[in-house]
């Protein structure tokens, strides 16, 4: 029997929307592509030229100070690439609960243990730190797992291949980087803002797990008038509050304590929703509002954090010149700027969407099997491990994914507003640098060079996410 074509009117109400497909995202793709290999400037001097792979080759390559690559370089990328892949076998094995990885979770905690000690005994970078606590808590996480026996097995080698790989690159560095150098060094430096940067993924993603538990269930105040006695005398306290500390010449103090007893009362009248609300209110306000304000916060001269720093260590004996010393510049130092962006990015993040996310995991939950996990004698923190965090892994699969392709992404905003990427270039992220060269240079094309390889990192990482996060998914 011949098929029918479908209408023609089908068609017509289809071309709108493919019309909007072609114009606002295919073109602009594969417009990128071509740039991507060509020489294409807004400058007048510079003409169009066909590159080929040139851009990418000057993103990712290295070359040596005496000539070509020498048999040290590629000893080096042979070890980095052994490297990699020992990572996603350690993963994979752990995942798939392969015989020996509780052994070689032993070995990351060596090797954890051993690049801290490193660190501390030879000197390093902030990279070597967080590598190596990374590294140590993981192992102790293979370690805890009680479904995994000890002794050796297919598990342990992955692990044993990192330390190998850790080792290579440790005694190939110095090596390695006197007879070679990086083509483009700003790129890999700003890669590795980028990865720094998302070190806050984890903790933003507990914060907010801990938040949606603790907002998970109403607090007992009782029946609707004793909520509305206590609110009347919670704002009693915040008055009464108020004109005793503006009395003793702390205004500030006294308004931040008159907002405090003003979200009890709240939390008072309309219980557990009050509090939801007042954790998710940074997400109604503008990102930009937000910066200017953390921006404020991390002045060193004026602003609250130092302040308040420096009145603690006055209390312990410090001079006030001697408090200044010590105390960080945050914004305008190498070495604070990053954790600053990170501790202000954690904070947005706790009470935003993840949040949310959470709470609606958590109300999905049957309470027969927390019921159960009761009966069977399970405490808080059993019922946490085998009931409630094993039901929550959808969530956190998806929110692990989506906050992989925001870290990676991110980071424009952050470096535009506060810090316009220094000081010395030390919080511009790839996004910022990709900016920069499209807008400030006017190399179009080696700017959408850098946006197609950083679209194959996200790639990378969304695909390792999603091959090994399914695993951890509760099958019903």
């Amino acid at each position: 029997m011949k098929r029918k074509l479908p209408e023609p009117a089908v068609f017509g109400f289809l071309l709108p929307n493919f019309l909007g497909f072609c114009a606002f995202l295919l073109f602009p793709i594969l417009l990128s592509l071509m740039m991507s290999v060509t020489n294409w400037s807004l400058k007048p001097a510079v003409e169009l030229e066909f590159l080929g792979a040139r851009n990418f080759v000057d993103l990712l390559g290295v070359r040596g100070t005496a000539g070509g690559v020498s048999a040290t370089g590629w000893a080096y990328v042979a070890a980095t690439m052994g490297l990699f892949v020992a990572l996603i076998g350690t993963l994979w094995s752990n995942v798939a609960g392969w015989r020996g990885s509780r052994l070689g979770g032993a070995v990351l905690v060596a090797l954890g243990g051993a690049l801290l000690a490193g660190r501390l005994a030879a000197g390093g970078g902030q990279g070597l730190v967080l590598g190596g606590g990374i590294l140590l808590a993981a192992g102790v996480v293979v370690l805890r797992r009680e479904d995994s026996p000890w002794g050796a097995g297919l598990g342990t080698l992955p692990p044993v291949l990192l330390t190998a790989a850790v080792a290579a690159l440790w005694l190939l560095h110095g090596p390695m980087w006197s007879a070679h150098e990086a083509r483009d060094p700003r790129f890999w430096r700003f890669l590795y803002n980028t990865l720094y940067l998302m070190l806050g993924i984890p903790f933003s993603i507990a914060g907010s797990l801990l938040l949606a538990m603790l907002l998970n269930e109403s607090l007992p105040l009782g029946r609707w008038w004793w909520r509305l006695i206590g609110a009347a005398m919670c704002l009693a306290c915040g008055a009464v509050t108020m004109l005793l500390v503006w009395w003793v010449g702390w205004p500030n103090l006294a308004l931040l304590g008159g907002v405090l007893w003003l979200m009890a009362a709240l939390g008072m009248t309309f219980n557990i929703v009050s509090f939801r609300t007042l954790f998710y209110l940074p997400t109604f306000t503008s990102g930009v509002a937000l910066m200017i304000l953390w921006k404020a916060l991390y002045n060193p001269e004026t602003g609250p954090i130092n302040a308040a720093l420096g009145a603690g260590l006055e209390g312990l004996g410090y001079t006030a010149g001697t408090a200044r010393e010590i105390l960080p510049q945050w914004l305008g130092d190498v070495a604070w700027a990053k954790p600053a962006l990170i501790f202000m990015g954690v904070w947005t993040a706790i009470g935003g969407t993840n949040m949310l996310l959470y709470l609606a995991g958590l109300s999905n939950i049957p309470p027969q099997l927390l019921d159960a996990a009761q009966v069977d004698g399970a405490g808080r923190w059993a019922k946490f491990r085998h009931v409630v965090w094993p039901q929550l892994a959808p969530t956190t699969f998806f929110i692990s994914i989506m906050s992989t392709i925001g870290g990676l992404q991110g980071g424009f905003e952050q470096a535009r507003v506060m810090t316009l990427g220094g000081p010395a270039g030390s919080t511009t992220t790839l996004s910022y640098y990709i900016y920069n060269k499209f807008f400030e240079d006017l190399d179009l094309g080696y700017a959408a060079a850098i946006s197609w390889i950083l679209f194959a990192f996200i790639f990378i990482a969304t695909a390792i996410n999603w091959r090994f996060g399914r695993e951890l998914e509760v099958v019903e």
